[in-house]
């Protein structure tokens, strides 16, 4: 049996790559991918992903966004082969809440078809936590988490 804080909300999708949904307090959040290329030479199909609110009012901790945030990258890594770049950015200083709340939706809601690989890098201007997910079955799994580790290396510049 499923609770309800389990199940997503409805979303929209506006495009191949944008998505929405409204929370039961009335929080219009938007998710959206950007294609992720040209930060290496490998990362054909790969994406970035963020999803915040509409608008930066505070709003209640709702456990069905985890939900419908889960839904919305099933349904993209069920399309096409693709991988997904996390950046948990530094912007206000949440980072490392960002990371921990990521990694433990992802221990919550596995399945064992999604790979997820973790990396940070601290340099004088910021820290950052970075994920690449992907398929188990990707056929270009080692080629993709190598070029992930070497964007890490080269602090998240593209890597020419």
């Amino acid at each position: 049996m499923t609770s309800n804080s389990q199940l997503p909300y409805e979303f929209c999708k506006e495009s191949d790559w944008n998505y929405s949904f409204i929370t039961i307090s009335g929080v219009k959040y938007i998710a959206y991918f950007v294609d992720y290329s040209v930060y290496h030479l490998d990362f054909d199909e790969v994406y970035t992903f963020n999803f915040e609110p509409e608008e930066s009012t505070p709003h209640p901790i709702d456990p069905k966004i985890a939900a419908t945030i889960v839904t919305i990258l099933q349904e993209f890594f069920q399309s096409k082969e693709r991988a997904m770049i996390l950046v948990c950015d530094n912007i206000d200083g949440k980072e490392n809440k960002r990371n921990r709340l990521f990694s433990r939706w992802y221990t919550n809601f596995k399945t064992k078809d999604i790979l997820k690989f973790d990396a940070s890098a601290t340099t004088e201007e910021y820290q950052l936590y970075v994920s690449i997910l992907l398929s188990s079955s990707h056929p270009r799994k080692e080629k993709l988490i190598a070029a992930f580790y070497e964007l890490v290396k080269n602090e998240f510049y593209p890597v020419e």
